[in-house]
């Protein structure tokens, strides 16, 4: 257990990471729980959710085991609260919110449900919330994305595959904020048939659905709503520096000029086999191994995030 000295912090709502990416395998979890233990250990009040209601594996990482489980909370009758089911863990200011066992009423669960999760997450006593995202892009996994504009992190590998399936996750969570922005069958119709934002855009200037007047009325907010996601770009397993950056390029180049879109470089964390061992011992490499090059990665990023 890590100690560290007592703080006193404002009341204020606190900031979200939510840790994305599109595909599986790439270190999503490794990274939510390794920061959420660098951030707490520096006198932080953080508070780690497995978001993933499919196939939650949080505890395992982190080396826990909770009673409680994320079920309990969409199977609450009338008013909701996460409260019951926020877990202490061996780890000084970390508390866990744990996964569900990924039955099929918690792993989709209705719009409402949904909602009311993220309600009860945005008032959660804490300095920051960590909330590690399942694969794919699927409904449930981009409305959480979407929880913050600024703090969402994609974690990527140098691989091909890893680089576009986190473009798709990007544009998937853009063209989400798009449908929800607007709840219209029209935009929506629209959406379905382009692939990036400047098709879109293109097909809403030349449509003949809407008048001149909401045509560029439609193109304005599009680019706004673009514009106003940030997300940030963490290379995962890469054999060095220059590899990462060509990844995180890669990406960006990819987001800037088909989605309007312009993230943040936040950093990497090198290849290391070790990282198998720590998941599989439940003990997180940040703990047993802290003078791996990896953990040293992780402290920079969360020194670039401001906790310091």
């Amino acid at each position: 257990m890590y100690l560290a000295e007592e703080r006193r912090f404002p009341e204020k709502p606190p900031e979200f990471l939510v840790v994305g990416g599109g595909k599986g395998g790439v270190g999503k979890t490794c990274f939510a729980v390794n920061m959420a233990i660098e951030i707490a250990r520096k006198g932080w009040r953080v508070i780690l959710v497995d978001a993933d209601l499919s196939c939650s594996n949080v505890e395992m990482v982190l080396g826990v085991h909770t009673a409680a489980r994320l079920d309990d909370f969409f199977h609450q009758e009338g008013g909701k609260s996460l409260l019951p089911v926020v877990c202490d863990t061996p780890y000084q200011n970390l508390r866990l919110v744990p996964g569900t066992t990924g039955l099929l009423d918690v792993a989709n669960p209705r719009y409402q449900k949904k909602m009311a999760f993220i309600r009860e997450l945005r008032q959660l006593d804490a300095d920051l919330i960590i909330v590690d995202l399942d694969a794919g892009a699927h409904l449930n996994t981009l409305d959480f994305f979407l929880m913050t504009d600024t703090n969402g992190v994609l974690v990527i590998t140098p691989e091909k595959t890893s680089i576009d399936n986190a473009f798709k996750f990007l544009r998937a969570a853009l063209f989400r904020r798009i449908e929800r922005f607007y709840q219209s069958p029209e935009v929506g119709l629209l959406l379905k048939r382009n692939e990036t934002l400047n098709d879109f855009i293109d097909c809403v200037q030349s449509s003949l659905l809407f008048s001149e007047e909401t045509r560029n009325r439609i193109c304005g907010e599009l680019l706004a709503l673009a514009r106003s996601i940030r997300p940030k770009i963490v290379v995962n397993k890469a054999s060095n520096a220059y590899e990462a950056r060509i990844a995180a390029n890669i990406l960006t180049k990819y987001a800037r000029h088909h989605l309007k879109i312009e993230p943040e470089k936040l950093g990497f964390m090198y290849f290391d086999n070790r990282v198998s061992e720590a998941v599989n011992t439940g003990m997180p490499f940040v703990v047993g191994r802290p003078k791996l090059r990896i953990s040293t990665c992780i402290a920079d990023i969360a020194n670039r995030l401001g906790y310091v």
